[in-house]
């Protein structure tokens, strides 16, 4: 009898033993990880912050930048991603007084003012002339909110962190890539499939479909129950993205978004396009009305003061912005609004009301 409880307790220890070995195995990939795929900036923190910020237990925003760097699109196999324009750019306000998640899809014809080249273009060139940073810079000037963070994916990564989760849930808007409408269970390829493609209705269907494939993404994720999957997801995360989180905040964040029950909700910033006459080039002129929504809706949730018309470059440049056009220092220094817009009056009520939840 005592030699059966011997060996009971052996194997016992063995398997315990084999857990940890693989815990701590994981724990370290996971620094390791982590730190290869940590990308430093040429900022400490954003100009319109007072404090830093402590993702851990602070609110705050995060850019998400897709990239989207075929085979075709790289040299040698290597992606560098600096030199791509951003495919898609999502900014996601994490809020940790309520729990929720708000992404704004900003459209990339977006004209917007891009500092490294002194001038306003399409938002996504920001990327290629600047890298994250001046994504990052483009996207507070355009929305005046502090933008804190950036995670860099390649979208090819989509394939590999869908089926790593076993798929997801995803309602198709329309039968696409030989998907029918409606909901359906999308592998992969499936899914990246669907967020790729812009014939069945345009650049903006696709955005609003990649904010819903990263809920998609999120609540699948937070099903996981095995050491493996999340062994998978490190590897695929690290090999590619590019972002500028501590090891402990990410830790932090996946431990507490993954487990606790989280509200999304996600918008498009509102824009009329149109065709320069300067140049020929098609632009989407971003609303000013939900500009400003979403400007005060997202500093509300960062504990900032509201913002006034004038913080907000296109409203305050407005008529005076010419695409690709280098923008003086007395305009972008001294110019101001000669009145306050209506909508921006005290007592007035935005048309879209706090910028979010809208079609």
């Amino acid at each position: 009898m005592k030699k059966i409880l011997w060996t009971i307790f052996i194997i016992l220890g063995v398997v315990l033993l084999a857990a940890v070995i693989y815990i701590l195995y994981l724990f370290n990939m996971f620094n390791s990880g982590v730190s290869d795929s940590y990308e430093e900036i040429d900022r400490d923190r954003s100009e319109l912050r007072v404090d830093d910020v402590d993702a851990s237990n602070d609110s705050f925003t995060v850019l998400i930048l897709g990239i989207d760097a075929d085979a075709e699109r790289t040299q040698d196999g290597q992606i560098n991603a600096d030199n791509f324009r951003s495919d898609s750019m999502i900014l996601a306000t994490f809020d940790r007084e309520n729990d929720d998640v708000k992404m704004v899809n900003v459209p990339r014809d977006t004209l917007s003012y891009i500092s490294s080249v002194n001038y306003f273009d399409k938002i996504n060139h920001a990327h290629a002339f600047a890298g994250p940073t001046g994504a990052m810079d483009s996207v507070e000037s355009l929305l005046n909110v502090p933008v804190d963070y950036f995670v860099r994916v390649d979208m090819n990564a989509v394939v590999e962190i869908v089926d790593a989760i076993g798929g997801v849930d995803f309602n198709v808007p329309y039968d696409m890539n030989g998907l029918q409408a409606g909901e359906q269970h999308l592998d992969g390829e499936q899914a990246l499939a669907v967020i790729r493609n812009r014939s069945v209705d345009s650049d903006l269907g696709r955005g609003v479909r990649q904010m819903e494939l990263i809920e998609a993404v999120i609540k699948q994720a937070q099903s996981l129950s095995s050491l493996s999957q999340v062994d998978d997801l490190i590897q695929i995360f690290t090999s590619n993205t590019s972002h500028n989180f501590a090891t402990s905040d990410i830790r932090s964040l996946a431990s507490h978004y993954l487990f606790n029950d989280v509200a999304f909700e996600s918008t498009q910033l509102q824009g009329t396009g149109f065709t320069s006459e300067s140049n020929g080039i098609y632009y989407a002129w971003p609303d000013e009305e939900h500009l400003f929504a979403l400007s005060n809706s997202i500093r509300e949730m960062l504990a900032l003061d509201p913002s006034e018309p004038n913080d907000l470059i296109n409203i305050r440049l407005g008529e005076q912005i010419q695409p690709v056009t280098e923008v003086s220092t007395d305009l972008l220094e001294n110019y101001e609004l000669e009145s306050t817009p209506s909508y921006a009056e005290e007592g007035a009520e935005n048309q879209y009301g706090d910028g979010f939840g809208i079609e």
